[in-house]
């Protein structure tokens, strides 16, 4: 029993020991990780519906991201703000806006709007 119970205690350290260097390799930042940028959608709302196909969509990020709405590089301006114009298809529609900057940040949002034909 006492040898089991070294073995355990000998498990037990070399365990620690190896979420101390976890720990200590997560404070010191592991370069494959991304951070995330700030990014708001302010138009349109999540799941709004809508009756014209032509939508504004607009935001907020870092003054030096590059944003892309479906793919598409998109302006921003110098406080950080974006708009673009998307045509929908009827029915529900996935817009994806995505953000980056040159330290390798980056920030998403997925919207679903619904466009109604009148």
């Amino acid at each position: 029993m006492k040898k089991w119970m070294m073995i355990l205690g000998v498990f037990i350290i070399l365990l620690g020991a190896g979420l101390a260097v976890g720990c200590s390799k997560e404070k010191a930042g592991d370069e494959s990780e991304v951070s995330a940028i700030p990014l708001t959608v302010t138009e349109p709302l999540n799941e709004t519906t809508v009756y014209t196909a032509d939508l504004l969509v607009k935001g907020q990020t870092e003054p030096d991201a590059v944003v892309s709405v479906e793919g598409v590089t998109v302006e921003v301006d110098e406080d950080g703000k974006f708009s673009t114009v998307v045509t929908l298809e009827e029915g529900p529609n996935l817009i994806e806006v995505q953000a980056s900057n040159f330290e390798g940040d980056e920030g998403s949002v997925v919207l679903t709007v619904i466009y109604d034909k009148p």
